[in-house]
C-alpha cells in the first residue's frame, strides 16, 4: 500500500463496508463481502488498466477511450440484466405466489454484473 493512495483506500473501504451492510446487514457475509469488494477496488487501482492522477485523491483513476468503451458495455449489461430480473420477477411472483427476486436483489445483481463484465473485458484486452 502506498501512502499517496491513502484517501482512495479509506474511501473505497467505507464504500465497500456500507454496500455490504446494506445488502447483507450486520452478518459475517457482510464482513466477507466488504473485503472482497475492497480487494476488487485495490485490483482496479494497481492493475495498470487505468492512468492515475493524484491531483484528485478520492478519484485518481482515469479512463482512456478503451476504458470508456469497456465501462459503457459493462453499464449496459448491468442495467439490462437488472431490469430484466426485476420485470420478470413481478409476473413470476404473482404466478408462484412468493417473491422471487426483490428490487434490492436485482440492484445488487446489477452492481455485481457491472464489475464482473468490466473485469472480464479488461482482462480480455
Amino acid at each position: 500500500m502506498k501512502k499517496e493512495f491513502l484517501p482512495y483506500y479509506i474511501s473505497r473501504f467505507i464504500l465497500s463496508a456500507v454496500f455490504s451492510i446494506l445488502v447483507w446487514r450486520f452478518t459475517w457475509m457482510a464482513a466477507l463481502m466488504t473485503f472482497v469488494l475492497f480487494g476488487l477496488f485495490m485490483l482496479y487501482l494497481h492493475s495498470g488498466w487505468f492512468s492515475i492522477d493524484l491531483s484528485t485523491p478520492l478519484y485518481p483513476l482515469r479512463r482512456d477511450s478503451h476504458g470508456q468503451m469497456v465501462q459503457r458495455k459493462a453499464l449496459i449489461a448491468a442495467i439490462v440484466l437488472s431490469l430484466l430480473l426485476y420485470i420478470v420477477s413481478i409476473p413470476l411472483s404473482s404466478f408462484v405466489g412468493i417473491s422471487a427476486i426483490s428490487g434490492n436483489a436485482a440492484l445488487s445483481i446489477g452492481i455485481i454484473t457491472y464489475f464482473a463484465v468490466q473485469f472480464m473485458l479488461f482482462i480480455k484486452a
